[in-house]
């Protein structure tokens, strides 16, 4: 459903080698109070559609998503294909309204400064993943590289396919626990969780967390995002953050 999260083989509670450490997946009561709350504008009734055409699973996998069990030790869900590009060729621009337009390529983005934050991740489907460990580079890092003109109020993260797309208020974007990462659990950021670079919004939910993202655009007006034109809201916070 959200670029965010891929099915992932059967629900054995094993981890694959390539899968890092982290929290279980838990379904809860508080994540299905969560879940409520975020679609109260509505949005069930999108949900409803969705699953009427067959499910998160099988509209992903209409446009070429890669599809797994839901109930793997890190559930995933993906509009857009996992690219075949390797890390050390993935390249990243700043653009939009900037005063200096960054290119950013691996070798340049191996030498920023970096962050990890250890946190829960909340899906809009009424699952989450706690303590799940993050690294890479702030944002607010890329912003002041850029240089943000006065005007612009949000950025627009585009995944490499093209198709898929949200934006977030750029205060949002500042927070601390944001976070444009390349590793999970320490280790390289597997393709299928967004490798090798997604952004993490940990106080919203999932579908706001871009995966691929190959462009950071600042804007001055909020531009719909793939799951936002169908229906979600564009505000999608955590309740308890």
């Amino acid at each position: 459903m959200a670029d965010d999260e891929a099915k992932e083989g059967p629900g054995t509670g094993g981890r694959s080698e390539e899968e890092p450490a982290h929290g279980a997946v838990r379904y809860t009561r508080r994540r299905i109070i969560v879940l409520g709350a975020a679609l109260a504008a509505g949005v069930a009734a999108v949900i409803a559609g969705v699953r009427a055409l067959g499910g998160p699973s099988e509209v992903a996998d209409k446009v070429g998503g890669p599809v797994a069990d839901q109930f793997g030790s890190f559930p995933i869900n993906s509009v857009e294909a996992v690219p075949n590009v390797p890390a050390d060729q993935w390249v990243v621009k700043v653009d939009g309204l900037v005063d200096t337009p960054l290119t950013i390529d691996r070798a340049t983005w191996s030498g920023l400064q970096r962050a990890t934050e250890t946190v829960d991740f909340h899906c809009v489907e009424g699952w989450g993943v706690d303590d799940v460990r993050w690294g890479g580079v702030a944002p607010s890092v890329l912003f002041d590289l850029a240089g943000v003109k006065p005007e612009a109020r949000y950025a627009v993260l585009h995944a490499f396919g093209g198709t898929y797309r949200s934006s977030l208020p750029l205060d949002l974007m500042r927070e601390p626990q944001t976070l444009l990462v390349d590793s999970l659990g320490g280790a390289p950021l597997p393709p299928r969780h967004g490798g090798p670079l997604r952004l993490i919004v940990p106080k919203q939910l999932g579908y706001k967390s871009v995966k691929w993202v190959v462009r950071v655009e600042l804007s001055a007006e909020q531009v719909p995002g793939y799951w936002e034109s169908r229906g979600y809201p564009e505000d999608a916070p955590v309740l308890g953050n």
